[in-house]
């Protein structure tokens, strides 16, 4: 626990969850109560609570399922960039954000602001809200579509009607993607447990 203490006591707790992930690798197999708090706390970050809390409210997303689904897209490494060229926290693209941004309240948009996790969780949350809006609601498809695009989603639900979100999720084509909606609701419930 020393060497993760020692990442999140330098403001990088995307270090901690790292280094636990190696020490731990089995981890998502263990029972919750089988661990100490600490230990999931570790695996589990949630540093810019406010501001996170604060963004996810304003635009009524739970905050639990935005933190799930930083910890999936950056593990809250402020300074994460994607293959796809996705900035920050949530992971926005410099074209979503110049699009999104005055809508957000951020004024005089920069692409390298995305790396300020005040902006990248204004942008973020706007962004997922609209997302989520479009998807009438449904968590799961949005996921689907934050990771592989809303053009493959729009493809997907053209396939089956689906009367259950696990149904959904298993006809995902994409393991990537169907690793990432799972990943992303198992880490809101787990963000639930830690952080009631």
């Amino acid at each position: 626990m020393e060497i993760a203490g020692a990442a999140t006591a330098d403001d990088t707790p995307y270090l901690g969850v790292k280094i636990m992930k190696a020490l731990a690798p089995d981890y998502l197999n263990l029972p919750v109560p089988d661990a100490p708090r600490e230990f999931w706390e570790y695996l589990f970050p949630l540093p810019y609570r406010p501001e996170l809390v604060a963004d996810a409210q304003a635009r009524n997303l739970d905050p639990n399922l935005v933190a799930g689904l930083i910890r999936q897209e950056s593990e809250f490494n402020p300074d994460a960039v994607s293959p796809a060229n996705a900035d920050g926290l949530m992971q926005v693209r410099p074209g979503t954000g110049a699009q999104l941004a005055r809508a957000a309240g951020v004024q005089g948009f920069t692409s390298r602001m995305l790396f300020q996790p005040a902006v990248n969780l204004k942008i973020g949350t706007a962004y997922f809200r609209s997302m989520l809006d479009k998807n009438g609601g449904s968590v799961e498809q949005t996921l689907a579509a934050y990771n592989a695009g809303p053009a493959r989603l729009a493809e997907w639900i053209t396939w089956n009607t689906y009367r259950e979100p696990a149904e959904f999720i298993e006809s995902i084509p994409f393991t990537e993607t169907r690793d990432y909606v799972q990943g992303v609701l198992r880490n809101a419930e787990m963000y639930r447990r830690l952080y009631p």
